[in-house]
């Protein structure tokens, strides 16, 4: 787990600019170019042997077509690896959850699955076995207890899932950054500023950058394009400061009008929610002036072309949209950030129950409502929680089972949909009343070591289960 740390440049003058974005241009054309080229399932293995194919292509004698010299496209092929890397091990990922939900397969047919995919915490993945799915060669081990038919079968299934969830090949379509090694730049100060000199496409030559702040620099940086201020950003990656594991067990419920509630009944950050709240009007408000102006162009299209021209120039552009809609994300996200920061600070527990909010997507009760759920930063609340969970050595069992968690009463045990109104949970047998996020939270607490209600137990089995606990409960 890495950290990176962030450092500003003041505004470049044109001739600086130029070179910094035309050794960005060529940087990611080369970059995209190693994408096509080893996005094949046949060059799968080498995501695991990296260096063996960087040795390889200096051995052929390897030349960029786009001018980056030899230590830099090196930088690219490695980006491009990991980028591809990334992206198949998501899928691996998202291929696991189909495998534990898919009813078909007999259990030594799963376990076959799941040695194909597996990965050692310490040791690099197995890329051959990946590899094999696709390329119908039979691997296995004598721990494998499976046919060669049935291994067949799950090589098979496998593939469908794989085809169904890997998506489009990722190419790079905007060159918006490059990397560097601690021998393509140097960094020297004045009195006054600190400078960072980086490698051009001209060997020999270097652009000298002057920096907003002073930070230690070394390793390897990567040079973010600002092209809105003709700026810079300087990013370091460098390991965070860890901190034993705490005693306690926490739960957690994520929600719209605060960054999440905890079982203890507290609320972190609510600025969150009135965030949310402001880009859901700014969108409403935005979205029908658009839709009118779209109208408009459309009755122009044929009557006066230059008119709807100029409409959709000067009316229906994306550049100051984008622009404001960052700055929500922004605005967003650092509340999420702060919202983490207070809770692990304070609590400081040793396991987390959180709920899969995955399938929160689409519609909602409201339309108001369904832009907040698309605008949770599903992705920045994960990469918080694992980031956390590294630095206070919190072990993380993944997402806990949510179904029934806010009309389950944690007194009695009682589950029924009018237990809660709102955001208020009362009750309907006990009478216990307290906030509904709150007691979901306490919920999810409790299922972290439930051994009947687990991860992928179907909603309607939970409710079975609950409801037999309840009248065992008034039995004894």
């Amino acid at each position: 787990m890495q950290q990176t740390v962030k450092q500003k440049s003041l505004p470049l003058n044109n001739e600086k600019w130029a070179r910094i974005t035309e050794t960005a241009e060529a940087y990611a054309r080369q970059k995209d170019a190693f994408l096509v080229e080893y996005g094949h399932v046949k060059y799968l293995h080498y995501l695991g042997e990296k260096r063996k194919l960087r040795d390889e292509l200096v051995s052929a004698g390897f030349v960029s077509p786009f001018g980056l010299q030899a230590r830099q496209w090196k930088l690219a092929l490695d980006d491009a690896l990991y980028t591809l890397e990334r992206q198949w091990e998501a899928a691996i990922v998202e291929v696991k959850e189909y495998l534990y939900r898919f009813e078909a397969l007999t259990d030594e047919e799963k376990h076959y699955a799941f040695w194909l995919l597996y990965r050692h915490e310490k040791h690099s993945r197995d890329w051959k076995r990946i590899q094999a799915v696709f390329t119908g060669e039979d691997v296995a081990n004598e721990e494998i207890n499976l046919d060669v038919e049935g291994r067949a079968k799950v090589r098979k299934y496998l593939k469908r899932v794989f085809r169904r969830v890997l998506g489009k090949k990722p190419r790079v379509k905007k060159a918006r950054s490059f990397a560097v090694d601690q021998q393509m730049y140097r960094v020297f100060a004045t009195e006054k500023r600190q400078y960072i000199a980086v490698a051009t496409l001209t060997p020999g030559e270097r652009v000298v950058i002057p920096l907003a702040g002073v930070h230690a620099v070394e390793g390897n940086l990567r040079v973010i394009l600002l092209p809105d201020e003709q700026a810079v950003e300087i990013h370091l990656t460098r390991g965070p400061r860890t901190y034993p594991p705490g005693e306690e067990e926490a739960g957690i419920d994520l929600g719209v009008t605060e960054v999440f509630t905890d079982d203890t009944g507290r609320k972190y950050r609510s600025e969150y929610g009135e965030a949310l709240q402001e880009m859901s009007d700014h969108i409403l408000d935005k979205s029908r002036k658009r839709g009118k102006l779209r109208a408009l162009r459309r009755k122009f299209l044929e009557q006066d072309p230059s008119k709807a021209r100029r409409i959709l120039k000067h009316n229906l552009g994306l550049i100051k949209q984008t622009k404001r809609n960052k700055k929500y994300r922004t605005r967003c996200e650092n509340e999420i950030n702060r919202a983490f920061n207070e809770f692990y600070k304070e609590r400081r527990p040793k396991i987390i129950a959180y709920e899969d909010l995955a399938h929160l997507r689409g519609k909602a009760r409201s339309r108001g409502l369904s832009r907040k759920v698309n605008g949770w930063q599903r992705s920045i609340i994960k990469e918080r929680l694992e980031y956390k969970n590294y630095i206070y050595s919190v072990t993380d069992p993944g997402p806990v089972n949510a179904a029934y968690s806010s009309q389950t009463c944690p007194m009695c045990g009682w589950v029924d949909a009018k237990n809660r109104c709102g955001d208020v949970f009362k009750c309907q047998k006990c009478g216990f009343a307290a906030d509904a996020d709150s007691v979901a939270a306490l919920n999810l607490k409790s299922r972290l070591h439930d051994e009947e209600i687990t991860r992928y137990t179907p909603y309607k089995k939970v409710k079975k289960i609950l409801l037999e606990r309840y009248r065992q409960k008034q039995v004894s």
